[in-house]
This record gives C-alpha cells, sequence and structure tokens, in this order.
C-alpha cells in the first residue's frame, strides 16, 4: 500500500474511534440523566416538617431545614399516598401548617409529665408525639397523640406486643379557672340503660359517661362548658384543673380536626 492508503486508514479509524467516544459519552450523560431523575423521585418526606428528603439524607438522620415552621406537603405529594385515609390525614396537618393560628412548638419535660398524669393519655399502655403547634388565639397547644394498648403473645410469655397504635388528634387549653378533675367518654350500652333509670353523673352530656375525681366549686360554669360539646361524637373530654383536653378516637383526619376546632373556640367565646 502507498502512503496515501495509510493516510486514508488512520483518517478513518480516527474518525470511527471519535463517534465511539462521543456515543459512548452520549449515552454515559442519558444514563446519568435518567438516574438523576429516578434518585430525585425516591424522596422520603418528614412528617413534622414536610420536608421532601434523599434517601442519603434520610438515611444519615442529618440535614439543614431553613424554615422554622412546619412545610405543608405539596398535594401533588398527597395524591401518591396510597390510602384515602393518608391522604387526608396529610391534609389536615396542612391545615394547621398553614393557619396563621397555629404556630411551631415543642412539649416541654414539664408539659409531658403534666400529660402523662391525665386520664385522657395515661390509660395507655404508651403513648408517643409529634407535629407540635401553639395555639395563637388562646393558651393553648395541639399535637398528635400517638397511642398504644398493649397485649401479650402466649399465655406465659413476657414479650410484649401492641394490639392497637393510631395518631390521633389532641387540643389542650388552660383556661382560667380550676375545674376540679373530670374525665368524659361516650357511654356502653349498659351506662346508658342504667343512666335511664338513674342519672348519677356529676356532669351531664348526652350520650357521655362521667367520672369525677375531683369536685369544682364552679359547677354551673363548668356544666355550661360541657354543653358546647353537645352532639359531638367519639371523643374525650377531660377537666384537670385549669386544664381542658379534647381528643378524637380514630386516625387524624379533617373532619375531626375542624369540628374539635370549633367547639373549642365556642368554648372560648372566639
Amino acid at each position: 500500500m502507498n502512503l496515501e492508503t495509510y493516510v486514508l486508514i488512520g483518517i478513518v479509524a480516527s474518525i470511527l474511534l471519535l463517534l465511539r467516544i462521543f456515543r459512548a459519552s452520549a449515552e454515559e450523560k442519558e444514563y446519568k440523566r435518567k438516574l438523576k431523575e429516578s434518585l430525585e423521585d425516591e424522596f422520603i418526606i418528614d412528617p413534622e416538617t414536610g420536608a421532601k428528603l434523599t434517601l442519603e439524607e434520610a438515611e444519615s438522620g442529618h440535614w439543614i431545614d431553613h424554615n422554622n415552621e412546619y412545610r405543608p406537603v405539596p398535594e401533588i405529594e398527597i395524591k401518591k399516598l396510597y390510602s384515602k385515609e393518608d391522604k387526608d390525614a396529610e391534609r389536615a396537618l396542612n391545615y394547621l401548617k398553614k393557619s396563621n393560628d397555629y404556630k411551631k412548638h415543642d412539649l416541654s419535660e414539664k408539659d409531658v409529665q403534666l400529660l402523662e398524669s391525665s386520664k385522657i393519655l395515661g390509660q395507655y399502655d404508651k403513648w408517643l408525639y409529634s407535629n407540635v403547634f401553639h395555639i395563637e388565639y388562646c393558651d393553648g397547644t395541639v399535637f398528635l397523640p400517638e397511642v398504644y394498648l398493649l397485649s401479650y403473645s402466649g399465655s406465659y410469655s413476657p414479650e410484649k406486643s401492641y394490639d392497637y397504635n393510631e395518631s390521633q388528634i389532641l387540643f389542650w387549653i388552660r383556661l382560667d379557672t380550676d375545674f376540679g378533675h373530670y374525665y368524659l367518654r361516650e357511654k356502653t350500652g349498659a351506662e346508658a340503660f342504667f343512666d335511664s333509670i338513674k342519672v348519677d353523673d356529676d356532669l351531664i352530656l348526652a350520650n357521655y359517661e362521667s367520672f369525677t375525681v375531683k369536685k369544682t366549686m364552679n359547677m354551673l360554669r363548668l356544666q355550661h362548658l360541657v354543653t358546647k360539646f353537645e352532639g359531638q361524637p367519639k371523643l374525650e373530654i377531660e377537666f384537670m384543673g385549669n386544664n381542658l383536653f379534647v381528643k378524637n378516637l380514630k386516625y387524624i383526619n379533617t373532619k375531626d380536626l375542624m369540628r374539635i376546632e370549633k367547639v373549642i373556640k365556642d368554648c372560648l367565646n372566639i
């Protein structure tokens, strides 16, 4: 072969090599692009702050949130949740996060001790809390208690398991009067029957059984407050000193949140 042939072969080989490099580079870029999109779609939403975290951030437990308030979860992300109940729970939380009436807060050790001494939470084998808000229109707090009821696996096994646990809604209002200590819950069928024969409760509220722990000197005013809960089913209500606790009995949802808020404002004449 002459020199021209060698030069031509060299040129062709160089072109083929460059095409291969460019093709590899383009494929690599496309792969990285798709990988980036995939990773960006794999996130975890922090249930307290609404922050969208990568898997790496979530596993490390360290990330920076520059927002001092809880951040609402975008509706587009809520729609991706599996169950109707989870979607409604996030929307209920978003209501609190977006409202000027509720601000990010936390419970002090003293607060937790007081809650431990209440009937409304003390009846459970275990409870945790999250999403704590200060109520701006009164001296109050609203948060999500996650309550647990305990069972034992087997007759003699000390191994613990929980039959029931659920995140609910609890409003805690500090009032200006000592109302003693009273706990109210919905009546059982037997209680409703016996109360139809003879009412022996200190506090009277249709469909609710009242338990007196400590009597108050302000019974007339307390009875007036209790009537604000008339027609509101499936709640637990507790007056303890100057504290009013109101909790629902099911997974956090918008309907319960709104109706408890309405009753609380009615009690406070807001």
